[in-house]
């Protein structure tokens, strides 16, 4: 919709006019006359929106787009001081509902935020109160957050209610894992998340890792876990043992692999019900005995530059 270079100067302009900018409203109409006529203000929110490009619709295509653009404005802006994806549940603004993903970059200007954001059609600047956001997501917040750890900015994960069943984890794995590639690929990261099982008569064992980059995989470590979950076992429960490992009963290895791993597609191809499926099985037959004892490891939180959140799942960390 509007050149690179042309969007780079806009969010330059933005940015810096969002210092001056008391969150109130005042001062963005003539903000957005000088962006021109794409920008559209919604006075009752105190909200600017430019739209920045229409890419095709499938979820490579827009989450590449959407890379594109924030690669160009990290480069412009520096680091932006939050980053993530807002989930299942809408933040406020207006509906977009993007069904790839919910991506978002967010240069904080005191009063006022900057944000890149997955609009309905494709990539869109938003300027808004930074209040607006920030008191929505430490109460309702889903999905993953990141936070700056050189930015000065800090920020109170929402605590959910543990889930109450299996069938709730499910779910709640079911909505991450849908647009997980998608998003990480928008955003240029990787996320490696370990998940550790409380099984009676163990040291609480690593039993997963959800690894997305451009796309994701779900590896599964059988040590320690009971015989219903080991070898010919895990391979009926779903998973496929790694090429490099050698037949026979998988030992742990010294580059720490594990010996069993599904390759659950890129951006748009995650059957995320039956990966949430796989992953509960397998927890139940390897003898974690109810949801609340399969645990976030703190190590996948820490990545720098950012220090990570994921309320959505809404299990405890170790």
């Amino acid at each position: 919709m509007i050149s690179t270079e042309t969007m780079v100067t806009a969010a330059r302009t933005m940015a810096e006019a969002a210092w001056d900018l008391d969150g109130s409203g005042n001062g963005l109409g003539e903000l957005a006359d000088r962006l021109g006529p794409q920008a559209e203000v919604h006075g009752d929110a105190a909200r600017l929106v430019l739209p920045v490009s229409r890419p095709p619709g499938d979820a490579l295509a827009q989450a590449r787009e959407f890379r594109r653009v924030g690669d160009a404005l990290r480069e412009a802006l520096g680091l932006p001081g939050f980053l993530g994806a807002h989930g299942h549940r809408r933040p406020p603004g207006p509906r977009t509902d993007p069904r790839w993903g919910r991506p978002f970059l967010r240069w904080w200007r005191g009063r006022t935020t900057l944000e890149l954001r997955a609009g309905a059609e494709g990539p869109e600047l938003v300027l808004e109160p930074s209040s607006t956001w920030e008191q929505w997501y430490q109460r309702e917040g889903t999905g993953f957050l990141g936070v700056g750890q050189d930015s000065g900015l800090g920020i109170d994960h929402p605590r959910h209610e543990q889930p109450r069943d299996w069938e709730d984890l499910r779910l709640s794995l079911a909505v991450l894992l849908r647009t997980l590639p998608a998003e990480t690929y928008a955003l240029g990261i990787a996320h490696s998340m370990p998940l550790y099982g409380r099984i009676p008569g163990t040291a609480t064992p690593l039993l997963f890792c959800i690894a997305s980059d451009t796309r994701l995989h779900l590896d599964f470590t059988e040590y320690d876990v009971a015989d219903t979950a080991r070898g010919e076992h895990a391979a009926a429960l779903g998973w496929s043992r790694r090429e490099s490992l050698p037949p026979g009963r998988p030992e742990p290895r010294l580059d720490g692999e594990a010996p069993w791993r599904t390759d659950a597609g890129g951006p748009g191809e995650v059957d995320a019900g039956a990966m949430a499926r796989l992953l509960v099985r397998t927890a139940i037959a390897a003898g974690v005995e109810r949801p609340a004892d399969l645990l976030l490891g703190g190590e996948g939180e820490h990545r720098p530059p950012y220090e990570f959140g994921f309320p959505g799942l809404g299990l405890r960390t170790v």
